[in-house]
């Protein structure tokens, strides 16, 4: 199997985010459709990216420098400054289960590697989505702490500290 990451293109990938986060494996997680297209919009093209597997893109993976609000909001200021948060999602459903999130994810922080700006790599998601955490762990990511975001309710951030990362 070859994961890969591949630039994220507005003009031709657009549909296809649509569609993934139309499916209710991903809304389940990632909510409004709509919202999350607008914020894709905003992202400079080169904090996000296509999951691509085996020459098939499956999934979506953004990246960048959380808001200070947005850290107000989930209670989460405690954050280390230099840390980058990301979200992922694999929208083919084919590709559930098969280790392309902590591929992915891997391919990731081998890149923020490179940035010596970042210190710590994060993500978040809902306790109750064991999957997402049990792929987190696989790609080295360890629980921060748990919190409580407005939207999503009770939720874990796990981190990984590119200082010591291998």
């Amino acid at each position: 199997m070859s994961t890969e990451l591949k630039a994220f293109s507005q003009e031709s990938d657009m549909q296809r985010l649509l569609g993934w986060l139309r499916l209710p494996h991903v809304a389940e997680w990632w909510g409004d459709a709509r919202e999350e297209l607008r914020a894709n919009l905003t992202r400079s093209p080169d904090t996000n990216a296509l999951i691509v597997e085996d020459g098939v893109p499956v999934g979506f993976l953004c990246w960048g420098r959380p808001p200070q609000s947005e850290l107000e909001g989930a209670a989460l200021t405690d954050l280390p400054e230099d840390l980058v948060d990301v979200d992922i999602m694999i929208g083919e459903p084919d590709a559930l289960g098969r280790g392309v999130g902590p591929r992915a994810l891997g391919l990731l922080l081998h890149r923020l590697k490179a940035d010596a700006s970042v210190a710590f790599v994060g993500i978040g998601t809902a306790i109750s989505n064991e999957r997402a955490i049990r792929a987190y762990e696989k790609a080295g990511f360890r629980p921060f702490r748990e919190f409580c975001d407005p939207d999503w309710g009770s939720c874990l951030y796990m981190v990984v500290d590119m200082r010591s990362a291998g």
